[in-house]
């Protein structure tokens, strides 16, 4: 493991997928002989990924370190916070390219070895750098507690509805909620939210922050029956609302934060978002300072569109953090 960035005041359990990426370049044409809708993402099973993974072979651009959650982590790790993960690998090639990549980051990991294949994720870029997601959660889909005993000492709980993929998946970080612990919940895709929307209710006076895009926002307003603003009032949460090319907005006890997206060359749009919320939750658990951490967050964003893997590396989120911190002082 890297050098410990850590403050032992703060810790975050993240809960969920880590997955290899695999970036295909596709044309429009291509795109649309696929059952997905461009934008959104789809599950798909073992047969159906060694299918497009021999289709789109000669296409394949790249392949990295990917999952919503750990690629979260890694960026919030840099933060003064102490940060866990959770998650499932398989046995497989892919597990020692994941874990070569997990153990550069100052990340304590506890990992479930299961005897499916580690997870995979198809990248659909289509040239106006959109991407559209096929996923095969494989051995993500096995979150296991038997090798995590210390939930006591966390402070918060970090998932995404995602990584609700299976019924074991859901059995533990059920578990975990049962403690009462506080939760910060990534939305991810409509069609999720959809299915899990009983899991928002339950947990609800848990959850702390809530993250996603607008269009999951507006979903959950009208699933939850209620404005994000004046519920940032009554129920004391803070709604994290990524904006693409206009920014962000927070609201936080009938408050709005606007943060504006810095202009730049867009290379990918891969990992943005989950660059966006790792810098706030690392950054605004360090300094409470709303307006400042959707800022700093902002800045990372503007990096990581500039380059092709969901997540920076190590030196890379430094950089980026001491470049943010200058730009807005």
């Amino acid at each position: 493991m890297s050098k410990d960035y850590s403050n032992k005041n703060v810790s975050i359990l993240n809960v969920g997928n880590v997955l290899v990426d695999i970036e295909i370049s596709i044309t429009e044409e291509q795109l649309s002989e696929i059952p997905i809708t461009k934008g959104r993402a789809i599950e798909i099973n073992s047969s159906e990924l060694d299918l497009y993974l021999s289709k789109y072979n000669s296409q394949i651009t790249n392949q990295y370190l990917g999952g919503s959650i750990f690629t979260t982590a890694a960026t919030s790790s840099i933060f003064r916070i102490k940060n866990l993960f959770l998650g499932s690998i398989g046995k497989d090639k892919n597990s020692k390219f994941l874990m070569d990549i997990m153990n550069t980051y100052p990340i304590e990991t506890f990992l479930n070895i299961s005897s499916l294949n580690t997870g995979c994720c198809l990248i659909f870029l289509t040239p106006d750098k959109e991407r559209t997601m096929a996923a095969c959660p494989g051995a993500s889909s096995k979150i296991s507690l038997t090798k995590f005993k210390d939930a006591e000492h966390v402070d918060f709980i970090f998932s995404d509805l995602y990584s609700l993929n299976s019924d074991m998946n859901k059995k533990a970080i059920s578990h975990l909620l049962s403690t009462k612990k506080k939760l910060i919940l990534s939305l991810s895709d409509l069609s999720v939210m959809n299915k899990h929307k009983d899991f928002i209710k339950k947990y609800f006076d848990q959850l702390e922050i809530i993250a996603g895009n607008e269009d999951e926002m507006r979903y959950l307003e009208e699933s939850m029956n209620f404005s994000l603003i004046n519920s940032s009032v009554k129920n004391n949460k803070l709604y994290v609302v990524t904006k693409g090319s206009k920014g962000s907005i927070i609201f936080y006890q009938g408050k709005e934060y606007i943060s504006k997206a810095i202009p730049t060359e867009v290379r990918s749009l891969n990992g943005a978002g989950d660059t966006f919320l790792g810098a706030f939750i690392g950054c605004y658990m360090e300094t409470k300072d709303i307006q400042y951490s959707s800022d700093i967050a902002n800045f990372f964003s503007h990096v990581s569109v500039q380059q092709n893997d969901a997540c920076l590396n190590l030196s890379d989120l430094l950089n980026t953090k001491n470049a943010a911190r200058a730009a807005f002082l």
